[in-house]
């Protein structure tokens, strides 16, 4: 295999994508998109338990997706699902910018808001679940 296919498949794998064919110029892999936890609520507030449960198997099925990378030459060429890869790398990003933060100021400084939701999302859970059994 290529030296940078083989550096770009690595970096994939890193992300959580899983190969499924490599060549000495091609790989394919596979992953999964996002989950979508705001519809998630949102179908399981309209729909209790059912619709949380409908959602879930919908997610399963549909959230496949796969990369393929070719190299030609000295260029390697991606196609497939080249959005994913360009949001998990902004993620990334992110949570080291976060990593640096909570380092450089503490964690409850920085997360209290994400603390602050969560809680109230658990006391939601509570209220629904007391309300409908």
């Amino acid at each position: 295999m290529q030296a940078k296919l083989s550096q770009r498949v690595g970096e994939l794998v890193a992300y959580g994508w899983e190969p499924v064919t490599t060549t000495e110029t091609t790989a394919a892999l596979v992953g999964r998109r996002p989950f979508g936890w705001w519809l998630f609520l949102i179908v399981l507030f309209l729909f209790p338990l059912f619709g949380g449960l409908l959602y879930l198997i919908f997610w399963l099925a549909t959230s496949k997706a796969t990369v393929f990378l070719h190299a030609e030459g000295d260029e390697l060429v991606i196609n497939g699902d080249e959005w994913l890869i360009g949001l998990q790398e902004a993620e990334r990003e992110a949570y080291v910018a976060r990593q640096r933060q909570v380092k450089e100021k503490g964690f409850l400084r920085v997360m209290w808001p994400q603390l602050v939701v969560s809680l109230l999302l658990i006391g939601l859970w509570i209220y629904l679940l007391k309300t409908y059994l």
